[in-house]
């Protein structure tokens, strides 16, 4: 589907992987001071997992509220997750392709500065992945708490909540999420499908 459209007019970024890391992974800047350190492996369960998303994004430069909407593509496996999203016209937005040794991103030079890939892939992360997973990836100044159908990321010295995510309760992969980051102010929406396959 939306792998098979050309990409025009991007940036691509290609991030190593450190090897003495162990089970950790690459390091995405969340803030100042704030890194998120994605797992080595992009999944560890035996389960792969293939949705059809719509997505939304909402943020706010100044005092002006901006939304962009994409259609999705999320396949994750054991050794590799590969995320693309599209925009309305059907121009790739962003592609992104991690394995065990690399991160690969590729971003329209048409989307907004605001609009990070490295962000967007941890904010999936922190979304989807077991609270175990994210709870490592996460930086000692932070925590997560996981109730019924919801998550609370909190940064520890301040008590104040960093995200908040809302998804559904019976198959996370099947419905409706929604990540509110509070440190950003910006809000994502994903309506996810499996596609069976």
């Amino acid at each position: 589907m939306a792998c098979t459209i050309g990409l025009s007019a991007c940036e691509t970024i290609k991030l190593p992987l450190p090897s003495m890391l162990g089970s950790a992974g690459h390091k995405v800047m969340l803030a100042d001071g704030i890194e998120f350190t994605l797992p080595r492996t992009p999944w560890s369960k035996d389960e792969p997992v293939d949705v059809i998303q719509q997505v939304q994004a909402q943020w706010n430069p100044g005092s002006q509220t901006e939304i962009a909407t994409f259609e999705g593509r999320l396949n994750i496996q054991q050794d590799q997750a590969k995320i693309v999203l599209i925009d309305k016209l059907g121009r790739r937005a962003i592609a992104i392709d991690w394995n065990g040794q690399k991160i690969s991103i590729q971003k329209a030079n048409w989307l907004p500065e605001e609009f990070d890939p490295r962000r967007l892939l941890a904010d999936i992360v922190m979304t989807y992945w077991p609270i175990d997973v994210v709870a490592d990836a996460l930086p000692d100044n932070m925590s997560i708490h996981d109730s019924f159908g919801e998550r609370i990321i909190r940064l520890n010295d301040s008590g104040r909540q960093y995200a908040t995510i809302e998804r559904p309760i019976k198959d996370i992969w099947q419905g409706q999420a929604t990540l509110e980051n509070l440190k950003y102010n910006y809000r994502i929406q994903i309506n996810s499908i499996r596609t069976g396959s």
